[in-house]
């Protein structure tokens, strides 16, 4: 088929997606996934372009280039939610809202009972310190709210956000920052699956270690230290890997004919979607490849895949809590496994030929027998494992079949089944995970076509908007009742509007703010209101209308 690139129909050139605040998508955006709603969105002209195949939106129903474009910024958003919710680093990033409230709890009970209900609770500690007063909880409160938010910064963007980061007053350290963001995520998922941690490790096992740390003013580590940060952060990778990924779908769909000089044309290799790649190629110090399927290309969308699967302190044990920044930062990790696919030449830098399991398998143990960090296949193997051998996983994964998950933690039970199942099939498939672009083809000798639609339709977002339409739908799936689905939208995002809530409570000035128009526009505004605030009440006991706001 001809090479004619429809600037419409793919991802937005000159906007940076959101991973990193706010709810909803932005329609001047060809595509968006944003991590706190959790929701796929396209705009109209893409779905229009995609709406001939009804419910069945694959690869294999592709027939025009136009087709195959517009399929590509649907593969590009996919992958995104592939980042949330099949890679460690991701997961962490979903988990840190929710992490706010339960984390919170029992501190925010006893503030409720001590001071009322009054927001935000960060004016609430400055009007404290005035009168030469201070309180445990909302020390404990506070001091969580901002050690997450700083690794969340540091994390995203280090290089953007170091300066905000050091010079704020609730500073401790990266290292501390990075502890917390671990232990709280380790916490959520022990009180969703494992409150006695018989299979997870337990973060106090290297606490110990992180007080010595301090105490020897190890630099990373105590209040003060000097502060060096990656060339780049979480939303390069992302949308580097995702942007490559969209590439590499495109040229397999021209029939090999696209060139890197058609995307330069249209923009598509310009600001944050190419920086990674940049940065791969300088610390390999090889020139931009000739080709989209280069095994330069391949080697820069597995090691943004490496970058991604830091496992010790969450699923697997800390082993040298002195390299905690360096083994759990994604771009550290991604600088460092560069560096060392230039120390290994040829053998690592033109290996990826086949795009096959085992290119895969050999190149990812290799760098990470290296950088001294589990591989994906340990971290995939342990939790395989803890699927089919420990019972609170094994009633997981249940649930994950009929879609009947317990409303306890109910969006962290959600997010988790679908980290399983991402591992599971990663297992056997590593391959597809990674190159997707280059496997979603009818090329045999890479990927088995049957394989690999049962995957992709396995491991498509749950959440999806609709042409003309940003209401969050269900994604309808074979041999699922639609109104089951409809109520897991319901529930989960009974949740979403909780953590927002309570995040509101903690840092946002002003009354609490109701705008959910991204979720749905089939309700009256008081409708929506009166869903919120039960949610909210459910959770806390108290309406939001009781809250007194405080004034600065």
């Amino acid at each position: 088929m001809p090479v004619q690139l429809k600037r419409s129909l793919l991802t937005s050139f000159d906007e940076v997606e959101s991973h990193a605040s706010g709810h909803g998508g932005d329609l001047n955006a060809r595509g968006s996934y944003n991590t706190l709603d959790f929701v796929v969105r396209l705009r109209r002209d893409v779905h229009l372009a995609l709406e001939p195949f009804g419910d069945n939106l694959d690869f294999k129903h592709v027939r025009t280039f136009e087709e195959v474009q517009a399929f590509s910024t649907y593969l590009h958003e996919t992958v995104h939610w592939w980042q949330h919710i099949g890679t460690t680093a991701g997961l962490m990033l979903s988990f840190l809202q929710p992490a706010h409230a339960h984390l919170n709890r029992r501190h925010l009970d006893e503030l409720l009972g001590r001071f009322g209900p009054v927001k935000p609770l960060t004016l609430l500690a400055e009007q404290l310190l005035d009168d030469d007063k201070q309180d445990g909880a909302l020390n404990a409160v506070l001091n969580n709210w901002h050690d997450l938010e700083f690794f969340r910064r540091l994390a995203l963007d280090p290089v953007g956000q170091v300066e905000s980061v050091a010079g704020h007053a609730y500073f401790h350290s990266v290292g501390h920052s990075y502890q917390m963001a671990i232990g709280a995520t380790s916490w959520l998922i022990g009180a969703t699956l494992d409150p006695n941690y018989q299979v997870l490790p337990h973060p106090k096992d290297w606490e110990s270690a992180m007080d010595s740390l301090r105490e020897a003013k190890e630099e990373g580590f105590y209040r003060g230290s000097p502060i060096k940060v990656p060339m780049l952060g979480l939303k390069h990778i992302f949308e580097g890997q995702a942007r490559f990924t969209q590439i590499q779908y495109l040229y397999c769909g021209s029939g090999r004919e696209l060139r890197w000089q058609d995307l330069r044309e249209l923009g598509m290799l310009n600001g944050v979607y190419v920086h990674a790649f940049n940065t791969f190629l300088q610390l390999v110090n090889k020139e931009w490849p000739e080709t989209i399927e280069d095994p330069l290309v391949g080697l820069f969308l597995l090691i943004c895949d490496l970058s991604l699967s830091p496992s010790e302190g969450l699923f697997l044990p800390m082993t040298d809590p002195s390299a905690l920044i360096w083994s759990t930062d994604p771009g550290w990790r991604f600088m460092f496994l560069c560096r060392i696919a230039k120390s290994k030449g040829k053998e690592i830098l033109g290996s990826i030929i086949d795009y096959s399991a085992d290119d895969y398998w050999r190149v990812s143990e290799s760098l990470s027998a290296v950088l001294l960090s589990p591989s994906p296949r340990t971290l995939a193997e342990t939790i395989v494992d803890w699927s089919v051998g420990h019972e609170a996983w094994i009633e997981l994964a249940a649930e994950a079949k009929t879609f009947d998950f317990q409303l306890g933690n109910y969006p962290i039970r959600v997010l988790l089944s679908r980290f399983v199942q991402f591992q599971k099939d990663k297992l056997d498939f590593p391959h597809f995970f990674c190159w997707p672009g280059m496997c979603m083809t009818t090329d045999q000798r890479i990927a088995d076509p049957a394989a690999v639609l049962r995957l992709f339709n396995e491991h498509e977002a749950l959440f999806l908007n609709k042409a003309d339409d940003l209401d969050v739908f269900p994604r309808l799936l074979k041999g699922v009742d639609e109104s089951k689905l409809q109520s897991l939208v319901d529930d989960f995002y009974a949740w979403v509007t909780m953590y927002e809530f309570t995040r509101q409570w903690l840092v946002e000035a002003g009354d609490f703010d109701y705008d959910f128009g991204w979720l749905s526009s089939k309700f009256s505004k008081d409708d929506m209101k009166n869903w919120v605030d039960q949610s909210f009440k459910l959770s806390t006991g108290i309406l939001p209308a009781d809250f007194k706001v405080i004034q600065r």
